[in-house]
């Protein structure tokens, strides 16, 4: 799929590492910002800012990984569950979007977000999320932990493969069920993403979905970003995190969502 070049996406870069950072320091992989931004902003085709959106979270969730990792935000036993099944379910998601009009996928992309905002109310508090040591990982495997990760992690990789939107929220939705910590949270969430974005690449590559130009441009400072925010993070308070999750989480999404059904 091609389009013309425009001088414009000269700024990308610089949106790349603000995207970074804050995904990198609030969970996901920045597909739900990614996207609108390239459609909206450089009117990019809505099948190109959903590959290249996918493209731009591998650098960010594989930086943003390994940097949780280090600071033991990340469950790798319950995230591997989630990832694993995410693969079948993005590679899904991408062939439902070769039969979707690009209008129609747009207001979908917006509706989607919108929805997903709405379990962000009913979260548990902190003090609620009571949470086995992360030393002991396998221990909390079971049929209810499993369950939960199949499912939410299916779903994910649904939507990441049909939005671009590397399917966040149903990971945090079933991580809170776990009743993960915000931190762990956001480091498993992080990690669980890089399974959704590699295989939803590679579907869409198959599919002719592809600008080289634009995943450079967006994902090499995404990364640098990616490498920034859990530094930032660590000079977070966890009551403050909380807050700053749920305000800029619902605004931004419930904003571009709006923007998607809209324009």
């Amino acid at each position: 799929m091609i389009f013309d070049f425009n001088t414009s996406f000269l700024f990308l870069p610089l949106f790349g590492l603000l995207i970074g950072i804050l995904v990198s320091m609030f969970g996901g992989g920045g597909g739900g910002l990614y996207v609108p931004l390239l459609t909206i902003l450089f009117n990019v085709p809505i099948q190109v800012a959903i590959s290249t959106s996918l493209a731009s979270i591998i650098p960010t969730t594989i930086f943003g990984a390994y940097a949780h990792y280090k600071q033991g935000n990340v469950n790798v036993a319950i995230g591997l569950i989630f990832g694993i099944t995410g693969i079948i379910g993005t590679l899904l998601g991408v062939y439902f979007s070769t039969l979707i009009p690009s209008l129609i996928l747009r207001k979908l992309f917006g509706t989607v977000a919108i929805l997903l905002v709405i379990p962000i109310f009913f979260k548990k508090t902190e003090k609620e999320n009571k949470y086995i040591d992360n030393s002991d990982n396998f221990k909390i495997i079971n049929l209810k932990t499993v369950s939960i990760s199949l499912i939410f992690g299916l779903l994910s990789g649904i939507m990441a493969g049909l939005f671009g939107i590397s399917g966040t929220f149903p990971i945090i939705m079933g991580l809170y069920m776990l009743r993960f910590p915000a931190n762990m949270v956001i480091g498993t969430s992080v990690f669980v993403l890089f399974f959704n974005a590699i295989s939803g690449l590679f579907g869409h590559f198959a599919v002719g979905h592809i600008n080289f130009i634009l995943i450079i441009l967006l994902g090499g400072s995404a990364a640098v970003g990616a490498l920034i925010g859990p530094r930032l993070l660590k000079r977070i308070k966890a009551d403050i995190l909380e807050k700053l999750f749920k305000v800029l989480v619902i605004s931004i999404t419930v904003l571009t969502g709006l923007i998607m059904i809209i324009k």
